[in-house]
């Protein structure tokens, strides 16, 4: 049997896809191989589909029980006989298996590295008695210091070439840069390896990054049309996933949570539920999802910025595996990064400190992006791509542009007179001339200290950001990042180079992925059939069939199983364990609707519009910020709008967030500090606890305007 005659056979598909034909001969051929595949890329078929044409077993070392059960269950159903060892198994049942496995029973074997090494166990000498063709390392970027999710028990896969010297050995994970590429192959000690690396490009998946003002109600208008989809939410905190699982439920969403900290049953319950649809949601912290194969996530959200590009592009990459469209929606605060950089720094090691560092600094670029998000995300890969993809925020955007050059050289230059050693909130003070005694004396002595006192310190900030975005500054990292100038720089401050900056942004309906013109009525009586497989099978639903299969079923209505096997996903097995159960529905919807097959017209790709992304705006807070900057007070503007002084409150305190209304206009200084002192060590969530502790003496206006600017101070950090 062909590599392409088992593709259809077993998994249902017609042509290999990325570099996957070339990967599987090679590994046929006896030879070591890494290969870097983007999630939902189809990494996993690189050793199933060698390992079904060779002779003897398979060994793959996965991190998770979770995606040992996930793809032994998909394999099973698929016609190819696989299982795990895990030490969640019984004696009984471990027994049960090592007797198939002595009977050739077993194509492939998934367990984790310390099973296989651990010292109590003789494993690795019981697999050697075994006719092993085949040992996979999926995840290997859990091997390498420099990777983004370094697992210590990996490192025992040192030693797997002295246990199989002359048995070829693939490689796989989803995200590695340079370094970690290297320490993989290093670490493994691969015999003149092939590497293989393919488009990192997920082009199903729409990036979004959103500030993160008011994140919760952004979070719900986004997923007021999402309720029958299934998505995955990341938090920051253990105590976020389930405060957040909990007011969507209030909500009225089906969610659960999912961190480390809750105990097994729970977690398998959780998971498992999410797993077989029955619940939507699952809010979580990263310790959820790594070899999830659920292949209808339709989004993933990030409630707080992750530490890293790779491990950001890697949970984004668990939206869409079906290939169609999905959404990867981020919320940013300047503030996540200072959070984040404790997490970044490595005790003892300065040297991978200052690589962790930089690949956040690198994560805050992505989201103070103004051009392609997409580009970014490959150029980091090493992938080249066009300037604008027409799928992320940005490029779905129409931004109107001024000619900022003066204000770059007035930005540029207090950078170069302040000899590149200070950070941006120095810069944007030193510009603004500020009179704080941070600001040194020889330095209000310069040319430009306070040439940029007419711009406000958030315009200051995205001025700064765009300008290293653009190439023009740039930050040099660690745990104390300063500005520094470029190449770039030069000609701006002779003035030979134009800058543009953004003024406002419109947007405006451009293409996007497409999904398939499928009869709505039909796929759902689709999906209930493959639901009751499922339960019938105990396994779940998408194990059985994808959300991209039956909808091409509902698109191009099959009416033989001849027409069906024309349908991705229908191998030879499924085809003759499925085929009829779902054929029944398809006819009897045609002859109810008169309708017929149209298997002819089944074609790769279609296109369809973006809905327009919603308008901004807060023009309510910007009228109450006129009336009292023309001399109004609170009551007076209340009065004039028709509104209550306390909502007047909150229009003026958002202010002091931003930077336009200074904070001393609402609370003197003794009180500032007072009011900051009971905030940091009771938490801003609830008013009224605050206002017990400091006492009759503080209004609820003053601490309001407190919490305001601690904030606007986080996000200027």
């Amino acid at each position: 049997m062909t590599p392409i005659q088992a593709l259809q056979k077993y998994f249902g598909y017609s042509e290999f896809r990325h570099q996957q034909a070339a990967i599987i001969q090679h590994v046929l051929d006896n030879k070591d191989v890494l290969a870097l595949m983007p999630t939902g890329g189809g990494k996993s078929l690189c050793y199933q589909l060698p390992a079904v044409l060779l002779d003897g077993l398979t060994i793959v070392i996965s991190p998770l029980i979770a995606l040992m059960k996930d793809q032994v269950d998909a394999l099973n159903v698929n016609g190819i006989p696989a299982a795990f060892l895990n030490s969640a198994q019984n004696p009984d049942e471990q027994s049960r298996l090592m007797g198939r496995l002595k009977n050739n029973e077993i194509k492939l074997l998934y367990l984790a590295p310390e099973r296989l090494f651990g010292s109590e166990n003789k494993l690795v000498e019981f697999l050697k008695s075994l006719p092993v063709a085949l040992i996979a390392i999926d995840e290997a970027h859990c091997i390498s210091h420099w990777g983004h999710d370094f697992r210590p028990e990996y490192l025992m896969l040192a030693g797997l070439k002295d246990y199989f010297p002359n048995i070829p050995v693939i490689a796989l994970t989803a995200t590695a840069d340079k370094l970690t590429q290297k320490d993989i192959l290093e670490k493994l000690n691969l015999k003149n390896p092939a590497i293989f690396i393919s488009s990192f490009n997920r082009e199903n998946i729409t990036y979004t990054v959103s500030p993160k003002r008011d994140s919760f109600n952004q979070l719900l208008d986004f997923l007021e049309e999402r309720k029958d989809e299934s998505g995955i939410i990341y938090c920051l905190s253990r105590k976020s996933t389930e405060s957040l699982a909990a007011n969507l439920k209030e909500e009225g969403f089906s969610a659960e949570a999912y961190h480390a900290g809750l105990d097994n049953i729970t977690k398998a319950r959780n998971q498992e539920a999410f797993l077989r649809d029955d619940v939507k949601i699952i809010v979580a912290t990263i310790a959820f999802g790594m070899g999830i194969n659920k292949s209808n996530v339709r989004y993933v959200v990030h409630m707080d910025m992750p530490k890293n590009i790779e491990g950001y592009y890697q949970e984004t990459g668990r939206a869409g595996r079906d290939g169609l469209a999905s959404d990867a929606i981020l919320f940013y605060s300047p503030g996540d990064a200072m959070k984040l950089k404790g997490f970044a720094m490595v005790d003892d090691n300065p040297e991978q400190s200052k690589i962790m560092l930089k690949k956040l600094d690198d994560m805050v670029r992505y989201c103070q992006l103004q051009t392609c998000r997409r580009q970014f995300l490959l150029k980091y890969f090493d992938e080249e791509s066009p300037e604008t993809c027409g799928s992320c925020d940005v490029c779905l955007t129409e931004f109107k542009r001024f000619d900022g050059t003066l204000i770059a050289q007035k930005a540029l230059s207090a950078v170069y007179r302040l000899k590149e050693r200070f950070g941006s909130t120095y810069v944007i003070d030193f510009l603004r001339g500020s009179k704080s005694e941070k600001i040194r004396e020889e330095h209000k002595q310069l040319k430009t200290y306070g040439v940029g006192a007419d711009i406000s310190k958030p315009d200051w900030q995205r001025y700064l950001r765009e300008l290293t975005t653009m190439g023009y500054l740039q930050v040099d990292g660690g745990e104390y990042p300063v500005l520094k100038l470029t190449t770039q720089s030069e000609a701006v401050l002779k003035g030979s180079q134009t800058v543009e900056f953004i003024e406002s942004e419109i947007v405006e309906e451009k293409h996007s992925f497409a999904n398939l013109p499928f009869e709505t009525e039909l796929l759902n009586e689709l999906k209930s059939v493959r639901r009751d497989i499922a339960i019938n099978e105990n396994v779940p639903a998408y194990v059985i069939q994808s959300d991209a299969t039956l909808m091409e079923i509902a698109t191009y209505l099959p009416q033989s199983l001849d027409e069906l096997r024309m349908i991705s996903g229908f191998g030879d097995i499924k085809l003759a364990r499925y085929g009829r159960e779902f054929l029944a529905p398809v006819k009897s919807f045609c002859e109810r609707k008169g309708l017929n097959s149209k298997i002819a017209q089944k074609k790769q790709k279609r296109e369809r519009k973006a809905k327009p992304r919603g308008e901004k705006g807060n023009d309510s807070r910007k009228e109450s910020l006129e009336l009292y900057r023309s001399g109004k007070t609170i009551a007076e503007v209340a009065a004039l709008r028709d509104l209550s002084p306390i909502t007047i409150e909150g229009h003026l305190t958002y202010f002091i967030q931003t930077g336009e209304i200074d904070v001393s206009n609402f609370v003197s200084r003794e009180k500032l500090i007072k009011i900051q002192d009971a905030v940091e060590g009771y938490g801003d969530e609830k008013l009224s606890p605050l206002k017990e502790i400091l006492g009759d003496n503080y209004s609820y206006t003053e601490i309001k305007a407190t919490i305001s600017w601690m904030k606007g101070q986080m996000e200027a950090s």
